[in-house]
């Protein structure tokens, strides 16, 4: 195995281990879990590229140098989530307000700066 699957296959090893810890909801519930791109290519990139995909986990939000812990997540509804993300970008702490919302294969992650359609790997 490459290096490059290598670190795909530990991205959806995490994946899978935060949604499905002990007494949380299950992924079915949580459909945002998962590895998310914008374009198919990425998929296949290394967390250590600045255009690697984008791993969601049941409390996690890990993308390059983006790591947010999920705080609150309130579902609004099928296939929608209400976040509020607590975040290290590039060293420096936010926080963040942000809408998750699953139709079939597709990611609509919308924050202050408006929406970005990503589909799942």
């Amino acid at each position: 195995m490459g290096r490059r699957s290598a670190q795909l296959v530990a991205a959806a090893a995490l994946a899978m281990v935060g949604a499905l810890a002990p007494g949380e909801s299950s992924a079915q519930d949580r459909a945002y879990v998962g590895i998310w791109a914008a374009k198919r290519a990425q998929c296949r990139q290394g967390q250590d590229k600045q255009d690697a995909p984008l791993v969601l986990t049941r409390n996690r939000y890990d993308q390059h140098e983006t790591h947010c812990k999920l705080g609150s997540v309130r579902e609004q509804g099928p296939g929608m989530w209400r976040v509020a993300a607590r975040c290290m970008v590039e060293g420096d702490a936010q926080s963040h307000s942000l809408t998750f919302t699953v139709t079939g294969r597709s990611l609509a992650i919308r924050d202050k700066q408006g929406t970005r359609i990503l589909r799942r790997c």
